[in-house]
């Protein structure tokens, strides 16, 4: 270190730092959209319609890469017959041909065949509006306009609870209702991805399959890794299922299935044996008012996916989205019977065996809290997400200790970090607690060496109370202490 005579500051990184719990009520939605808005051209009007030279440029590129090309007209310097075109960088020059006066003299003609000469030119040159012979006027003007494509095919795009932003979907397809239904349920963030649709069901499967396949790139893409998974009208189909559960133990996220409409429960109980702990299998259709008035009965995986958002936002990612209203439905394709403490009634049946569906108690409630697994604790969704999120967040902050030097300021920094992140969700309510401790075993002068730190820690999970048992017994004694004899 050099040497020095006077004050110096050093900015010191070590230290435990914050852990930011990680975005949970992102719902990654796939499906098809075959009237989805298109890229526009960036566009400029030069001339004027009255004197018959309004000459319309048109960017060749679509979209936002069209925007900012300018066209230059000005006149020569000195007299000359002839027009042309230079292109630098993004400008186009056209040097306008001169009389000894210093008037200009090009034609609308000669303009368009100077730009149109360019190799590679960036514009078209509509005349349309103008006449071939009518002489030009200097002007500079730069195109504008230009909209990249707002849903390109298989490729992840943010809608941030904006209708403005999912009316670009138009209403064909799958992904706008898909869409409304959510939003019936809260303003969510949505990671959209268009499948483009086939000439037939099975290329149309195909390519929703291929944009499953994407999701996982919304965190490279437009920073938000998708928690809920869903294809809206696909997922009834099992290679899609299959498919929405690979991405989901990738992305850490929860897949949710439809079912196929009027399947009885014998069928969906034997296809939830296909399935394991990042899939939760929703039982019926749901009744809605579409815009014609009629009753349509829609799949219920994208409100189920707006009801998980919503509780996420207004309860907390802990808590079940069981017994929980469903917005905007007036009734379900077939109806499962629910009676308070009926071990037979046919929601306690299918919620038994591990299948979510809704009963009618006070307005239309989801009922259900399993994935399709039948650990006794990890089957809740409630606490596979809170492990999902514990584990990511810690995960993501500990980045900052990564390749520092092994020793024992870092260790305990990263375990001071995790324990006040503990600490916070115990407080918060999240959890019941949990605690960040080196591994006495693992850690070794050998892992040591080779760049190897073991850290454990614990924390536990808060199941949601799925059953309630409630102990009566009649009492006499009451009815002897109301008449004063207290038992005597």
């Amino acid at each position: 270190m050099p040497d020095l005579h006077g004050v110096e500051s050093i900015e010191l990184t070590n230290g435990t730092i914050a852990v930011q719990t990680v975005e949970t009520a992102v719902i990654g939605l796939v499906g098809t959209a075959p009237d989805a808005a298109t890229a526009t051209h960036a566009t400029a009007l030069a001339g004027s319609v009255l004197l018959n030279t309004q000459l319309l440029f048109t960017a060749v590129e679509t979209g936002r890469a069209g925007n900012g090309i300018v066209i230059d007209a000005v006149i020569a310097e000195a007299e000359t017959e002839v027009t042309t075109a230079t292109m630098l960088d993004r400008v186009i020059t056209v040097t306008l041909a001169t009389d000894d006066t210093g008037a200009a003299t090009s034609t609308v003609q000669e303009l368009v065949d100077a730009i149109g000469a360019i190799t590679g030119s960036p514009v078209t040159v509509s005349m349309e509006n103008a006449a071939p012979d009518a002489v030009v006027s200097p002007f500079s003007e730069t195109l504008a306009g230009g909209e990249d494509e707002p849903y390109p095919l298989n490729t992840p795009v943010l809608v941030a609870g904006a209708l403005v932003r999912a009316d670009q979907l138009g209403t064909a397809g799958t992904l706008y209702p898909a869409l409304m239904d959510i939003f019936d349920q809260t303003g969510a963030l949505v990671v959209v991805v268009r499948a483009e649709e086939g000439a037939n069901v099975a290329a149309t499967r195909a390519s929703i399959i291929s944009a499953i396949d994407k999701l996982p790139l919304a965190r490279s893409k437009i920073n938000y890794q998708p928690r809920i998974v869903i294809a809206t009208g696909f997922s009834e189909d099992d290679g899609v299922g299959k498919k929405l559960e690979v991405v989901a133990q990738k992305l850490r996220a929860i897949a949710y299935l439809d079912s196929p409409s009027m399947a009885t429960p014998q069928e969906v109980s034997a296809r939830r044996n296909l399935y394991g702990g990042r899939v939760e299998l929703l039982r019926p259709r749901v009744a809605v008012t579409a815009d014609n008035g009629q009753t349509i009965y829609r799949p219920y995986s994208a409100r189920a996916a707006g009801l998980r958002a919503r509780i996420d936002y207004a309860n907390g990612w802990w808590w079940s989205k069981s017994n929980q209203e469903i917005f905007g439905i007036t009734g379900t394709e077939q109806i499962d019977d629910f009676i308070i403490g009926d071990y037979t009634c046919t929601a306690n049946l299918l919620n038994m065996d591990n299948i979510s569906t809704i009963i009618r108690y006070d307005g239309f409630r989801h009922w259900g809290n399993r994935l399709c697994l039948t650990h006794p604790q990890w089957r809740f969704e409630a606490v596979r997400r809170t492990a999902d999120v514990i584990e990511d967040s810690i995960q993501r902050a500990m980045m900052v200790y990564v390749d520092r030097p092994i020793d024992k300021d870092v260790a305990d920094d990263v375990i001071g970090s995790i324990n006040a992140y503990i600490r916070q969700l115990k407080n918060l309510g999240a959890i019941y607690g949990g605690t960040a401790w080196l591994d006495p075993e693992l850690n070794t002068a050998e892992t040591m060496a080779a760049g190897w730190l073991y850290i454990n820690y614990d924390f536990g999970p808060k199941s949601p109370m799925e059953r309630l048992t409630l102990r009566v017994r009649v009492n006499k004694q009451y009815g002897l202490e109301e008449l004063g004899l207290n038992g005597n």
